[in-house]
């Protein structure tokens, strides 16, 4: 219906040079809301957790506003945690060409960057959240197409999507060259159990490469007992790693609240 307004191309241009969602985007999600009103608008009254990304509402949300806001905690956005992400995962051996898991992937925002930096045979973009893997789903077949599953063009990256829980990954234990987990730990209800299903996935050599929030500046209150989300400190981030078999610790940090670290598996004795 939208679409056949006399206007909507013209909205449709502003709003991509914006980044705001376009006419067919806001069709799919009202057409989903007539749906199941419900599941739909029930969602985002729930606490705050893993729960909130599981609305369709939020998730419709999250790339096309919501992230940006992270900017004011010391995210250098998309981009530049793209560049250093790829930079510390660069340093896994054997990852190049090979596999990488993009962990609790959301609504895709670097599961497709790395798909378009070519680096890898396969990126695999697993969430917990039905609604974040659709988001993911309609991104990718406007960025890549329709087959960008099983590429047809020789050296292109494909890219799968699975739905699983952190804490339970489906993949055998030392099968994986490498792990991407932005801006998602301090929303995971068990994040030592996850951080250890990581290791075991990790092949020798792996490497894991997460981003989150420090408690520092507006944020130093919360990450509490009361509050669903947790903040790290680096310290808090080494020890957990450290505990999960992981070592080679690096961090970068940004004022006022945003860390990015890298670990790896220790490769086998000799």
């Amino acid at each position: 219906l939208l679409q056949r307004l006399p206007f909507v191309e013209v909205t449709d241009a502003i709003a991509e040079r914006l980044g705001l969602p376009q006419s067919k985007e806001v069709e799919a999600l009202g057409r989903e809301l007539i749906k199941e009103p419900q599941r739909v608008l029930a969602s985002p009254l729930q606490p705050p957790g893993t729960s909130t990304f599981q609305s369709p509402l939020v998730s419709f949300a999250y790339e096309r506003g919501w992230r940006r806001s992270f900017a004011s905690s010391g995210f250098p956005g998309p981009d530049e945690e793209f560049r250093l992400a790829q930079d510390f995962l660069k340093e896994g051996a054997g990852l190049l060409g090979d596999t990488l898991l993009d962990a609790s992937c959301g609504s895709g925002l670097f599961s497709r960057r790395f798909v378009s930096s070519k680096d890898y045979s396969t990126v695999v973009a697993l969430d917990f959240s039905e609604s974040m893997l659709k988001q993911v789903d309609d991104f990718a077949k406007k960025d890549f197409g329709t087959d960008y599953a099983n590429p047809k063009m020789p050296g292109q990256t494909a890219l799968k999507l699975v739905r699983g829980d952190i804490a339970r990954l489906p993949f055998e234990s030392n099968s994986l060259g490498g792990v991407h987990a932005g801006a998602a730990i301090h929303c995971w209800p068990n994040p030592e159990n996850a951080v250890a299903e990581i290791a075991r996935v990790l092949r020798p050599g792996g490497v894991f490469v997460l981003s989150t929030f420090m408690p520092r500046g507006p944020l130093r209150a919360m990450g509490t007992n009361s509050n669903p989300y947790r903040f790290w400190t680096e310290e808090e981030l080494q020890s957990l790693t450290r505990r999960c078999g992981l070592v080679d610790f690096k961090a970068i940090t940004k004022d006022p609240a945003f860390i990015m670290v890298r670990v790896k598996k220790p490769m086998f004795d000799a």
